[in-house]
């Protein structure tokens, strides 16, 4: 039997209803707003307290104001304070230099330095720079830069005037090396970064060691197999340690040769949208045993290559777990050169459940470092670089003594 209401009581649950739909759309608004208004006062608060740091320092401070420097120090401070490690701000001259990192191709004197008690020590030379011809090594200490010494004009100042400077500019530099100070005028050149390192080892085992990836990485790997295409290759070891890069554009290049056609990644955004980082062609793979090494300076499109191997080629991962630098960085250049760089997407390799962001890359062998990084990768035999070491014993283990035509 159907129940009927009266019509007084219909109209009095339509005005609750949109009392409550009022009450939740109020509760809705005020909250937003209210975090806006939260969000204006901290921002006039910020404005408001660096105005008076400002005005204290320049009217008391016995140190002169360099704006310029200011205004780095501020924006720089910014990103520190949004807790994402890999966001940076650049200046002009920083930005440009970064580009041409990624770019593969740089106009450089070939040196990158660290700071060593206030001195510029050197911790990477480029090869076929200005500063490797000078037979400039690693370790090697630079004392003047352009005759000013560095303890007096900063280590900030001194490693500026030895990375950045146009095409064909001279700098000067007196170098403490084997414990001897030798002066170079140094002229910078454009050359391509090599990050590529390759032997074919006299059991078989191809080994490609990569230091950078860049633009240009991928291409580089194609040139190194090429070059040994007529010749037998039991197996491969791929060394990515020390290899710490967020540049995935080269990826799915180096990964081609090895695994079979595969998207090998999605970049999952905050709005949980995505974007495939790269696909592999079904030109090429390999049933080749391979084995990768890794540390926990292994890092971003290296940790996903490492993945991949292991996913698509059944690669085995010795050494120590990486870095977890699971994240796609997006840069923002402003009108006057300087730009900003910050996380904006998690990497999800396809090869693997999950991201490796955060908890990085675990090995099937673990083997800790020894102190000792074997540069000849010939010499695997007598090594006592552990981890090369094992790399090389796992590729034989697989290979079983059969032929490389049995392995294919």
């Amino acid at each position: 039997m159907n129940k009927k209401i009266s019509l007084g009581i219909a109209i009095s649950l339509i005005a609750v209803a949109c009392a409550v739909t009022f009450v939740v759309t109020m509760t809705a608004s005020l909250n937003l707003y209210n975090d806006k208004i939260a969000g204006v006062q901290q921002r006039e608060e910020i404005n408001t307290r660096i105005q008076e740091i400002d005005s204290f320092v320049r009217n008391y401070s016995l140190s002169a104001v360099d704006d310029e420097s200011v205004k780095s120090g501020i924006y720089a401070g910014y990103l520190d304070g949004i807790s994402d490690r890999y966001s940076d701000y650049y200046t002009t001259d920083e930005y440009y230099y970064e580009t041409m990192l990624e770019s593969g191709v740089i106009v450089s004197l070939g040196i990158e330095t660290v700071n060593d008690g206030g001195y510029p020590k050197v911790a990477k030379v480029y090869k076929n720079s200005p500063a490797e011809e000078a037979g400039i090594t690693k370790d090697d200490i630079i004392s003047k830069v352009n005759g000013q010494n560095v303890l007096e004009i900063g280590y900030k100042k001194a490693s500026e005037l030895i990375l950045f400077g146009d095409e064909g500019t001279k700098t000067t530099l007196l170098v403490r090396h084997n414990g001897e100070e030798i002066e170079h005028s140094l002229s910078r050149t454009s050359f391509e970064i090599s990050s590529v390192k390759h032997e074919l080892l006299d059991n078989g085992i191809f080994y490609i060691g990569v230091s950078d990836i860049h633009n240009l990485t991928g291409k580089q790997v194609g040139l190194a197999l090429e070059e040994h295409a007529t010749e037998e290759i039991k197996g491969y070891i791929f060394d990515l340690r020390e290899c710490e890069s967020g540049n995935y554009s080269s990826a799915a290049e180096i990964l081609d040769p090895f695994i079979p056609k595969m998207t090998i990644a999605n970049a999952v955004y905050k709005n949980n949208s995505y974007q495939v980082i790269g696909e592999t062609s079904d030109d090429k793979s390999t049933a080749l045993p391979i084995s990768v090494m890794v540390n926990e300076k292994t890092g971003g499109s290296a940790e996903l290559i490492a993945l991949c191997l292991r996913g698509g080629a059944a690669a085995k991962i010795v050494g120590t777990p990486t870095m977890g630098y699971g994240t796609l960085q997006e840069a923002r250049a402003f009108s006057d050169g300087t730009a900003v760089k910050i996380s904006v997407a998690v990497i999800e390799p396809a090869a693997e459940a999950g991201s490796y962001n955060e908890t990085g890359v675990k090995p099937e062998f673990i083997v800790e470092y020894a102190g000792i990084t074997e540069t000849a990768p010939g010499n695997y035999v007598n090594t006592y670089d552990v981890q090369y070491k094992k790399a090389v014993e796992v590729v034989l283990s697989a290979m079983g003594g059969t032929s490389a035509e049995e392995q294919r």
